[in-house]
């Protein structure tokens, strides 16, 4: 038993996930990135147990009902023998039974099981492509957040320069004391800008880091950079792309495919009974025989037809689920297209106007150090130019994400390398 006991352990451990280790601290690719999160995001480690779970339920579904059995203990009833009262226990009859499903439905059963089963592979996959598009979300807040900070510290180190230059020009009375007041609260604005960027750049990494399995404090430096790539999908492609491999699609066909099969089954159980077998043996001295047993159980009171009516119910919920899906397969398509093909402009637009801020700042800065502009309009420029720094990555960061909600919509989601699905 003690052998039995620990190869029953064995076999559940082989069952279950091991955890792969996190990779160490070094810089973090995108690729990476993807690879960890496949392993480690909680949602992901749900959908592969749900996967064990379902295979199980279709290797049950598949055997036959449990076996019966029947034993019949006589002589109980105390009697005198040798002058003593004495319980004379035996086994008069003993009865297996090993019950039959109706026919067909066994068979029906196990392949309904089965299509769960393939259900639940295909959930994995639509899980990873919303957690294929979080990670990418993240990991381009992250850079757009560090990008963030770096200009937060360059407007910092600008407007504590300019209130410098301002006391200056106070002390030697080409300025006025309320400029110098103003100066001193747009450094204080300028320092809290930085202290709220910081935040959230800590609070984007430590999610990245929950999604690939490490602790959220842990120290994040990532090794891509915010790169721009002009889109290249085309509406009509991505639209028959989509019908082709959603997997939701799938997984809807095959529910419907499982509801045809529950209708057959319950039609089954008004047509042919539940049947046993088995064999019972009599060892009473009168009656020392063998015998076959044969039952059957039918629904007469109601012929199965609440049953059969669920059924037929489900079927038909499950069709019109399936063409309310087709049609809003084409409009996510096409929402998800219109929002990476605007991304797509605005990233343009953002990138031209960088370019233009950049060289305002160093005019700006001439014309206020000559003294052609005035206060609050070397403010008001410095203030556009950070704002317009800003812009360009969170377009940037948002095109990023638009795209990989357009891939999560035409299931354009691969496994990562190295990862075994």
């Amino acid at each position: 038993m003690r052998s039995i006991h620990w190869l029953f352990l064995l076999m559940i451990a082989a069952g279950s996930p091991v955890a792969a280790e996190p990779a160490g601290n070094g810089p973090l690719s995108l690729q990476e990135a993807l690879r960890l999160a496949y392993l480690h995001h909680p949602v992901m480690q749900e959908a592969k147990q749900d996967i064990l779970a379902a295979h199980g339920a279709w290797l049950q579904a598949e055997a036959l009902p449990s076996p019966e059995a029947e034993i019949d203990i006589g002589g109980l009833k105390k009697h005198a023998k040798d002058e003593k009262q004495i319980r004379e226990g035996k086994i008069d009859s003993f009865a297996i039974r090993q019950p039959l499903d109706p026919i067909g439905t066994r068979f029906l059963r196990g392949r309904m099981a089965r299509d769960d089963y393939r259900v639940s592979q295909g959930k994995l996959e639509l899980v990873w492509a919303e957690t294929r598009r979080d990670v990418i979300t993240v990991y381009g807040t992250i850079i757009a957040a560090e990008k963030a900070v770096q200009t937060a510290e360059e407007n910092l180190n600008a407007t504590r320069q300019f209130f410098s230059k301002v006391q200056t020009r106070y002390q030697s009375g080409n300025a006025l004391q309320s400029d110098v007041i103003r100066a001193r609260i747009e450094v204080s604005r300028a320092e809290n800008e930085l202290l709220i960027t910081q935040r959230d750049l800590k609070a984007a990494k430590g999610e990245l880091n929950l999604f690939i399995g490490r602790s959220i404090d842990n120290a994040l430096e990532l090794s891509d950079a915010l790169e721009y790539e002009p889109l290249q999908y085309q509406y009509q492609d991505m639209k028959a792309r989509a019908f082709e491999n959603r997997v939701d699609l799938k997984n809807e066909t095959t529910i419907l495919s499982t509801r045809k099969k529950g209708f057959w089954a319950a039609l089954l159980k008004t047509v042919f009974p539940q049947m046993s077998i088995g064999v019972e043996r009599t060892t009473e001295e009168y009656e020392n025989d063998t015998a076959i047993l044969l039952s059957a159980s039918y629904p007469l009171w109601g012929f199965n037809l609440g049953e059969l009516k669920k059924a037929q119910a489900e079927k038909e919920k499950q069709e019109i689920k399936l063409e309310a899906l087709k049609k809003n397969i084409g409009l996510d398509v096409y929402r998800a297209f219109l929002d990476a093909e605007l991304t797509d402009k605005q990233v343009a637009l953002q990138k031209k106007a960088l370019e233009g801020a950049n060289e305002l700042l160093r005019q700006v800065t001439i014309q206020y150090e000559e003294g052609e502009m005035p206060f609050l309009g070397y403010l008001e420029n410095i203030k556009t130019i950070k704002e317009t720094r800003l812009a360009y990555f969170n377009a940037l960061k948002n095109y990023k994400e638009k795209v990989a909600d357009l891939e999560r919509a035409i299931q354009a989601t691969p496994i990562p390398e190295g990862v075994k699905p």
